[in-house]
Order: C-alpha cells, then structure tokens, then sequence
C-alpha cells in the first residue's frame, strides 16, 4: 500500500468482522437450512440474500488488498462501490432476492468506502 493510503491492516480487520457479522446473520436467518434447501425451496429469502451480498462484497474487497501492491485503498474501494452500484441497476426488476443481494454488496462497499473517511490519510 502507498504511503499516503490508510491503515490497510486496520481495514482488512475491518473487513474480517464485517464479514463475520454477515455469516452470522445467515446463520441466524437460515437456522439449521441448507442454502441450497432454501434454493429448492424456491421462497424468496431477501434479509438472507442482502447478508450474501455483504459478505461477497467484502470477501471480493479483502482479496483485492490482498494483492494490491502499492494501490491506493481509496481507489480500490471506490471501484468495488462502482461495481456493486453497476449490480444493483443490473439486478433492479430481477427478483427480490437478487435486488437484496445487490443492495447488501452495495451497502457493504459504501461502507468500506465511510471507514477509509474516518481514518486519517
């Protein structure tokens, strides 16, 4: 990471509990039920999507610093928001679930994106 980016240790901690606190809510929500049960099952589960869709974004996020080199986490984070923003226009009208999923991605790159504010340059 550069030297002008923020912490990219603190923000992949960040990033770790984050995605904790995502599983553990599709565990909470999902209870002792397969994904895959709940796919056949073929109910639309969008509180368990939009958790989904947080852990993917954060999962995609912490294995882009990973090999980020001397990439700015800015610059980085800003991507993964656009990408996700792309996700949720793609999926609009696609289903709740897949709405959910996307907004969850979303949300959790917006929120990447307010950690890195709040730390110093």
């Amino acid at each position: 990471m550069s030297d002008s980016s923020p912490d990219a240790h603190g923000l992949v901690d960040r990033i770790r509990q984050e995605r904790a606190a995502a599983a553990a809510a599709m565990t909470s929500l999902g209870g002792n039920t397969s994904t895959c049960a709940m796919g056949r099952d073929g109910r639309p589960f969008p509180a368990y999507k939009y958790h989904e869709g947080r852990a993917a974004a954060l999962g995609r996020l912490g294995r882009r610093l990973r090999s980020a080199g001397s990439a700015d986490l800015r610059t980085i984070v800003a991507g993964l928001v656009g990408e996700w923003q792309a996700e949720v226009d793609r999926r609009a009208g696609a289903g709740r679930d897949w709405e959910a999923y996307a907004a969850g991605g979303l949300d959790a790159a917006r929120a990447a994106e307010s950690w890195l504010a709040d730390s110093p340059a």
